[in-house]
């Protein structure tokens, strides 16, 4: 933990874990689901798809609160920030720059357990995660996060759910899965195929396609680019769900 961060204090056991993720092939391994929807997973665990942006993290993880959870993950995909990680990488960050800057750290015993859960089994990394507002569309505004946090990547949700969790003086972690590196470019084509409650929006791609061949052809390539990158991180976040509810509330013993 790094001076400065802010957490509560450290829980040796979360019995109803509440796991908020933005999209439903965020989550294929644990329950099918629409565009937010919930679910009650074995153990006692509890499912919300927010959607995309801090806010509707936000309300997806005040609604777990509600329903009674007694920590909140944050699952799902990031952008990396460095040449260093890899499309699949999984990150288990200590910490979350967060835009207005304070640091927000992580339950450390909990992100033990699932460390140790995973092994070596997979490209783990624990560097901090940022907050981004918008859409990381290209490696110049990457790199320019990557400047003022020094964080190695980024998403837009977890600053909001771990500040609903230090609200309510409850344990959290982040597991996310690098679906974009760091030279990768999303472009306005790919970031319109989603509203923003996660569900898909085929039409929308089609009217953007109708322009010149060039600007088409460029943009179809991205599309598959981010396609194949995102089955990618889908296939390490359905390896390590199963290590994640192991970990609650029975997986010690």
């Amino acid at each position: 933990m790094s001076a400065g961060s802010l957490c509560v204090p450290a829980r040796a056991q979360v019995s109803r874990p509440g796991i908020v993720a933005s999209l439903p092939g965020e989550v294929r391994a644990m329950a099918r689901l629409r565009a937010q929807g919930r679910a009650s997973l074995t153990g006692g665990a509890r499912l919300a798809l927010s959607g995309l942006g801090a806010a509707r993290a936000e309300t997806a993880a005040r609604a777990l609160v509600a329903d009674g959870v007694d920590g909140l993950v944050s699952w799902g995909c990031a952008s990396a920030l460095v040449p260093a990680l890899a499309v699949g990488d999984l990150l288990l960050p200590r910490e979350i720059v967060t835009a207005a800057g304070p640091r927000l750290a992580v339950d450390a015993e909990w992100h033990a357990r699932l460390t140790d859960r995973i092994g070596g089994g997979a490209r783990l990394r624990h560097g901090a995660l940022a907050e981004t507002r918008g859409v990381l569309g290209n490696a110049a505004n990457k790199q320019a996060l990557h400047a003022l946090s020094t964080a190695i990547a980024a998403d837009r949700e977890s600053a909001a759910i771990a500040a609903v969790a230090v609200e309510f003086g409850l344990p959290f972690i982040v597991v996310r899965a690098v679906a974009d590196d760091a030279v990768m470019t999303v472009p306005p084509v790919a970031r319109a195929a989603l509203d923003d409650d996660g569900a898909l929006r085929p039409l929308r791609v089609l009217r953007r396609l109708v322009r010149p061949p060039a600007g088409r052809h460029a943009e179809l390539r991205a599309i598959k680019q981010l396609a194949v990158a995102f089955r990618t991180a889908q296939r390490t976040l359905d390896a390590v769900a199963p290590l994640l509810l192991d970990t609650e509330p029975d997986g010690d013993t």
